[in-house]
């Protein structure tokens, strides 16, 4: 397991992070006056480090909160932070993610969910970036600290990597088995994008582990056009996907792909937005 850390120290944290150890045990103090140093030095930064405390990134910026909505500001030099995060799930398909938002006790007492709030704004842009939603998990943390004169507090965020226990691999592998992807898939020059990725590496992990398991890849389409065209461009689509699947390792006698058109639409064809919905496909792993 690695972790990523979001410090506040001396940011109006201090008592909640400081370690403390018995002097007679000259290892435990160096370490924790190592901790101290580096929460010190990077007060205001954003790092990971594995195992062996052995960096990943640093970077020199922070999250940042507020108290006049629950966003959390990304500074420019942490644009890129949620695609190192999903290489890093994408590559160690037993962690999953643990993403706290801070909040006062004034903005608990509200009721306002401030700090799942916050954890969910992140956990919606890794989500964009291709990472599963069953690997991240939203929580609140209640903290004692203090908003600049501007209402900004540098932090806000802690995110910890956790290695996945046995009933939350279950409910992951049961998402993974029973799959929804939404692209272009029927584009001429198919590109796979972020979710595809991801769920290729989270795919062939599966396999890996279940062997006689088989993917039926299903397409689906809206209703504009007449139905054997669409039965046509749901195969067409997947059929990329199957073609991608095999390019990325997983054996072809593994796999089967067919089209339900225009035939088995989630939501009524009346919207733009729900056309899009029905434009999918499903993958399913038995």
């Amino acid at each position: 397991m690695w972790w990523y850390y979001s410090c506040p120290i001396c940011l109006g944290d201090r008592d909640s992070e400081t370690t403390v150890v018995e002097k007679s045990d000259p290892e435990a103090e160096a370490k924790a006056k190592k901790a101290y140093e580096d929460s010190i030095a990077l007060a205001n930064g954003l790092y990971a480090l594995d195992i062996d405390n052995n960096d990943i990134f640093r970077y020199p910026a922070n999250l940042q909160i507020n108290n006049s909505n629950l966003d959390v500001f990304i500074p420019e030099k942490l644009k890129g932070f949620e695609s190192k995060i999903a290489d890093y799930i994408g590559q160690h398909q037993d962690q999953e993610l643990i993403i706290t938002g801070y909040e006062i006790s004034t903005e608990r007492e509200a009721d306002s969910l401030t700090g799942i709030t916050r954890a969910d704004f992140i956990r919606n842009i890794l989500i964009n970036a291709g990472v599963n939603g069953d690997r991240l998990v939203s929580k609140a943390k209640l903290q004692d600290y203090s908003y600049d004169e501007n209402g900004k507090y540098n932090g806000g965020i802690l995110l910890n990597f956790h290695t996945l226990d046995t009933s939350r691999l279950e409910e992951v592998e049961k998402g993974i088995a029973n799959k929804t992807l939404y692209s272009d898939f029927g584009s001429k020059e198919f590109k796979p994008d972020a979710t595809l990725a991801n769920y290729t590496l989270e795919l062939k992990s599966y396999l890996t582990k279940y062997p006689a398991k088989k993917v039926l890849i299903t397409g689906h389409t809206d209703d504009i056009g007449d139905n054997k065209s669409n039965q046509y461009f749901g195969l067409k689509r997947a059929e990329n996907v199957k073609k991608y699947f095999i390019s990325q390792g997983i054996s072809p006698e593994k796999l089967s792909s067919k089209s339900k058109g225009e035939t088995d639409p989630i939501v009524p064809n009346d919207s733009e937005e729900n056309r899009a919905k029905n434009r999918r496909i499903e993958i399913t792993v038995n």
